[in-house]
């Protein structure tokens, strides 16, 4: 990595070794304050339906700058996950303990938190021992990665526009290492599989 290389110049990069598709948007929405929206959206032609994608936007929500993989689907739309790490918080809070589906496994159960409201579905795809491996060593990447069902909308990839989607995302930063990228993709190839 080159020490003046911009996040979308690493990602452009990654995309031309690799041989992906990758389109950039970007505009300045306030050059009084420095603001711009950029985007990233690159497609893996060895994981079709799967789209790496990251964005800045100038909204102050929690989901202003995220960057993570989006795939479509086939579940109801009223179907609610979110899944994180299990901080220092999470496990003295009784609240949230009372809440959170477990897999009955201890080991994932306690490093991993999920709030969802159907736990049949959430059983039937993170039952499988093998799926809570890929899930823990993915989100032991970085205690900021998360995995949830429309808990983001990236309205400017047409390609999801009207669709639910799992996303395995990061907030606050980009992803820009290949080998995290690469885990996304994987990772979420497992999972879409598991929803369709």
């Amino acid at each position: 990595m080159e020490k003046n290389e911009s996040s979308l110049d690493i990602l452009k990069n990654i995309a031309k070794r690799e041989n992906w598709e990758i389109n950039v948007g970007e505009q300045k929405h306030s050059v009084r304050h420095g603001h711009s929206k950029r985007s990233v959206i690159i497609k893996n032609p060895e994981i079709p339906q799967v789209y790496f994608i990251s964005a800045q936007t100038p909204n102050m929500d929690k989901y202003r700058i995220y960057s993570g993989t989006f795939s479509p689907v086939n579940i109801s739309e009223k179907y609610k996950l979110l899944i994180k790490n299990r901080n220092a918080l999470d496990k003295i809070s009784f609240r949230k303990n009372r809440k959170r589906f477990k897999t009955g496994n201890s080991s994932f159960d306690s490093k991993i938190n999920i709030v969802t409201n159907n736990n049949i579905e959430t059983h039937k795809i993170f039952g499988s021992s093998k799926v809570q491996m890929d899930v823990l060593k993915f989100m032991k990447r970085n205690c900021g990665l998360h995995i949830g069902f429309n808990e983001i909308n990236p309205d400017f990839n047409e390609e999801l526009k009207g669709k639910n989607f799992l996303s395995l995302f990061i907030t606050m930063e980009w992803m820009l290492e290949k080998e995290m990228i690469d885990a996304a993709f994987n990772l979420a190839k497992v999972l879409r599989d598991k929803f369709n």
